[in-house]
């Protein structure tokens, strides 16, 4: 949840991955978490905004349904510079038995190898 706050108090880049759903790629929060609590919004308040986090391009989801959060602190990668990004990092294990790129397949719901590859590619960048 704090997290979530922070995007949108500075309005970052971000990839939000789902347990049960397509993740939203490139997107930045609405400012109303922010808002929200700078204005003392009670805790009713807050829970119906975290029911509803919105993103400023209009999609929506529940806290509570986040998987993974990959930050872009520095603004989202160019194709160039995606292109750019050693994978060789990829095989690092970030749990024991679960690699980067296994990682990576698992949080996006990749169908294919280029799909992953690509996904890959943001993590590693971001």
């Amino acid at each position: 949840m704090q997290t979530l706050v922070r995007l949108s108090m500075l309005e970052m880049y971000c990839d939000i991955t789902f347990r049960e759903q397509a993740p939203l790629i490139g997107v930045r929060l609405s400012p109303a978490l922010n808002a929200a609590l700078m204005y003392g919004a009670g805790a009713e308040k807050m829970k119906d905004l975290f029911d509803r986090v919105e993103t400023r391009g209009g999609e929506s989801f529940r806290a509570v349904d986040v998987w993974m959060i990959i930050e872009f602190p520095h603004g989202l990668p160019s194709d160039e510079e995606l292109a750019k990004v050693n994978i060789s990092d990829g095989d690092a294990e970030v749990a024991p038995g679960v690699s980067i790129r296994q990682m990576a397949r698992e949080i996006y719901h990749c169908a294919d190898e280029e799909t992953a590859e690509r996904m890959l590619r943001r993590i590693l960048a971001a």
